[in-house]
């Protein structure tokens, strides 16, 4: 079975520039995705997939890693992540498992990645993605999503809990791609993390809490 880890990466950043190479606590940031893959014995191969072969002078030189260059329409702000598969999957179309993971994550734990990507491995499920539990009260389109308000305010550990996709791991197989369009199936796997692995660095606030994070010695990503 080929698995290939997708890395896409642009450097034309709206809100964060050059986020994908900025440094983060003196790395750039793609090295903390590459450090992590690299770790995960069931990969076939790991790709960066962007239009930019600046991007290669980041890199730190002791990790594996492909890089396939892209075309430069992708980088529109409005490309989706489908548009970028299809491209992706005429370079690696024998590719049987497709682990598609974003730059913007730097703290996901290769623990994390090695059981999504064992779990999708094993046949069990179809695909697998990170995601957020949340034991409060939501709401959706004005109603209550996880209680009533006719019934007796339950305590916040009864109620069911709220699952939001992290947003950034997925792992899913070509034919479920192909045959649907989405990184999702009908049977995932769902991986639930705390806040600090899953932190998404969106804005230069994030960015920002990130570098408190690996200034603190709260995650130790240096070795």
């Amino acid at each position: 079975m080929k698995i290939v880890a997708l890395i896409p990466s642009r450097l034309n950043s709206e809100r964060v520039p050059g986020k994908n190479v900025k440094p983060l606590g003196g790395i750039p940031l793609v090295n903390y995705t590459l450090r992590v893959l690299n770790k995960v014995d069931l990969l076939t191969d790991i790709v960066l997939f962007a239009s930019e072969t600046k991007i290669l002078d980041y890199l730190e030189k002791d990790l594996k890693c492909n890089f396939v260059q892209r075309p430069v329409i992708l980088d529109n702000q409005q490309t989706s992540i489908q548009d970028i598969l299809n491209e992706f999957l005429k370079v690696y179309s024998d590719v049987d498992v497709i682990v598609l993971w974003h730059i913007t994550s730097p703290f996901l734990c290769a623990e994390t990645v090695i059981d999504c990507v064992g779990k999708v491995h094993s046949g069990l499920y179809d695909s697998a993605f990170t995601a957020y539990s949340f034991n409060k009260f939501a709401w959706y389109k004005g109603d209550p999503l996880n209680y009533s308000l006719d019934k007796p305010t339950p305590r916040t550990q009864d109620i069911n809990p709220i699952i939001l996709e992290q947003s950034s791991l997925y792992v899913f197989s070509k034919e479920l791609f192909q045959k649907t369009g989405r990184r999702i199936g009908y049977n995932p796997y769902i991986k639930v993390i705390d806040h600090f692995e899953g932190h998404d660095i969106d804005t230069p606030e994030d960015f920002e809490i990130a570098e408190l994070m690996v200034n603190s010695g709260f995650f130790n990503l240096r070795g």
